[in-house]
């Protein structure tokens, strides 16, 4: 039986939503390995759409068991909002279809509050994911397992006493209500405590029947707290390195899943060699719809980079590549893609010539223009991993399968 991981291969929004929706129907198990509500997945059914910031994509395909991992950081405050969210467009939220591990650690309003003061410049989504991440290092996280027992209320309280001596001498701040945070803590604890596990003997059970399972990973390679732009990434290990650490079972993949998106976006601050300050970067944000699904935030666009992903492929070890947002590039005369940096680190590109053609909806590799076809072919080539799957628009049946991913 199959053993899939899809993970980004860039700065994140690559379009890893949709995959997971049309694998997540073939799935007995869906595994979401690390990060917090600081990822958007979106998944566009018809004229439905699902935006899922915490719970894995997999859920609304209403087949497979979904993990939120030991990776991972959990805000019970936004999970009951997205639980709510959720059921109220007809999708099943139950601890039979959802176990969150008892392992993975807490995100509070004091973590929320010191993202917003400590990490202005790094352009984090203000969720409280990286402050979640250093008390979990610094061994003074609270992990999810003391809802259970209501020892939680306890290490929150000492926690907030310690940051609130100093806030706001050193941020200028007003802290934030203890006591109210508790009882929105309380309550929204009540609700997640149904669904809280040991998920390492849930998947582990799962890979002894051989079952079909998919890890689905958030953000993108050149976020990775190890691999990334660091400083400017997120608080957690994005790559396949991440699966095993955050989801706790050894699994041999058959399928590692790269998303390319056909150009380079990337949100908040950090390095961006291809970036585009012009009508032609502006022109990508507007025909990609490039606005960030957790923050709302413009996403900076740029020309694809290549030498960026390939250096992804190393990491992860990609045998599967799937491209997505070729139809934005319809109606440029000239397209590039960066192959390598000079001496001074700018982008060296390869050009190619564009297509005026409309590709939205195609499914037919054939029907491509020819253009089209041939940056698809150099892309392949460059990377030495096929192209298997061509995404021409948003919605889960604008497909091009170049090789089954099933």
């Amino acid at each position: 039986m199959a053993k899939y991981i899809v993970l980004g291969a860039q700065w994140g929004d690559e379009g890893k939503g949709k995959i997971v929706d049309l694998l997540a129907g073939h799935m007995d198990l869906v595994v979401r390995f690390q990060g917090g509500a600081n990822a958007g997945h979106t998944v566009i059914i018809g004229d439905q759409k699902y935006i899922m910031h915490l719970i894995p994509g997999g859920i609304v395909s209403g087949k497979a068991v979904n993990i939120i991992g030991n990776g991972c950081v959990v805000d019970p405050i936004t999970f009951a909002e997205e639980m709510d969210y959720l059921q109220k467009k007809g999708i099943e939220v139950s601890p039979e279809k959802l176990v969150i591990s008892a392992q993975a650690h807490m995100v509070t309003p004091m973590h929320k509050y010191l993202d917003r003061v400590l990490n202005k410049k790094i352009g984090t989504t203000g969720r409280g994911i990286g402050p979640a991440y250093t008390d979990k290092i610094q061994r003074t996280g609270i992990r999810l397992e003391s809802i259970l027992d209501g020892s939680f209320v306890e290490r929150f309280k000492q926690n907030a006493q310690l940051y609130s001596q100093f806030a706001t001498q050193l941020y200028g701040e007003k802290f934030i209500n203890v006591d109210e945070s508790i009882e929105q803590l309380k309550a929204a604890g009540e609700r997640i405590k149904p669904f809280i596990n040991d998920t390492i003997e849930i998947i582990a059970d799962f890979v002894r029947r051989d079952a079909d399972i998919l890890y689905e990973g958030a953000q993108g390679t050149m976020l990775d707290v190890d691999h990334g732009t660091y400083p400017f990434v997120t608080s957690s290990s994005t790559t396949i390195g991440g699966a095993y650490t955050g989801g706790g079972v050894y699994i041999d993949f058959d399928k590692r899943i790269g998303l390319v998106k056909a150009y380079t976006t990337r949100v908040g601050e950090g390095p961006f060699p291809t970036e585009l300050n012009d009508e032609t970067g502006e022109r990508l944000r507007k025909l990609g719809n490039e606005f960030g699904a957790t923050t709302g935030r413009p996403r900076r666009c740029g020309w694809l980079d290549l030498k960026l992903v390939q250096r992804a492929q190393i990491i992860n070890g990609f045998n599967y590549i799937s491209l997505s947002k070729l139809s934005c590039l319809s109606g440029f005369k000239t397209i590039k893609a960066a192959v390598d940096y000079n001496a001074q680190g700018e982008p060296v590109y390869e050009e190619f010539p564009g297509w005026e053609e409309e590709i939205e909806g195609i499914t037919d590799l054939e029907l491509l223009p020819e253009n089209a076809r041939r940056y698809i072919d150099f892309i392949e080539q460059y990377l030495g991993v096929p192209i298997g799957l061509v995404s021409t628009g948003p919605d889960r049946n604008h497909v091009i399968f170049k090789e089954a991913l099933w």
